[in-house]
């Protein structure tokens, strides 16, 4: 049985999902949107503690991408539209949502990399950068010569790793629908 938030949460992560997939954006007039009906929903259904709900969802829904979107991972209209499924969800469905959104957005990487071919390149890139990482821990540490001579060649050969581009708001949409169906097939949320 589709409930009246499950049917708005549809709408809003079809919406969004759809103009990032187009446009590489998710324009605000449907994220606030959300964020307003969500409130307005949860307040009319609900009354004062609804109304705290789905503020704290809100606001966990913010908090779960704002360090990748300040480390620019992803983008602003990605959080969002997290804060505005939060908002009419709940916290603990917005939990989820990024949880399973992480492993749809590492499905779609993995198919464009194997789609363009460059799986083993980038593979063999970040294998790179992390040795990179390491290397430079160890000269901290106040290790030798030789650690000196790897960290040049791993920096020279890896370091120069290009970010990888997805609409992540599709992924996003994604995770919500996987939500939805574990819950829906008796798989509790937390």
């Amino acid at each position: 049985m589709l409930t009246a938030n499950n049917a708005i949460l549809l709408v809003l992560i079809l919406a969004s999902g759809f103009c990032d997939l187009k446009e590489r954006k998710i324009p605000n007039k449907i994220t606030f949107t959300g964020i307003l009906i969500g409130v307005l929903f949860n307040f009319i259904t609900g009354g004062v503690s609804g109304l705290l709900q789905s503020v704290f969802g809100l606001l966990s829904g913010l908090l779960i991408f704002f360090l990748p979107f300040a480390m620019g991972g992803m983008g602003a209209g990605d959080v969002k539209l997290m804060g505005a499924i939060g908002a009419l969800m709940g916290w603990r469905f917005t939990v989820m949502t990024a949880l399973y959104s992480a492993f749809v957005g590492g499905i779609m990487v993995l198919i464009h990399l194997l789609y363009t071919g460059k799986l083993r390149e980038t593979l063999q890139k970040m294998l790179y950068a992390l040795i990179h990482l390491l290397l430079q821990f160890a000269i901290r540490l106040g290790y030798n010569e030789t650690v000196y001579k790897a960290h040049d060649k791993f920096s020279k050969n890896g370091y120069a790793y290009r970010k990888i581009y997805i609409p992540y708001g599709v992924a996003i949409a994604g995770g919500a629908v996987l939500v939805l169906i574990a819950y829906k097939n008796g798989y509790p949320i937390f």
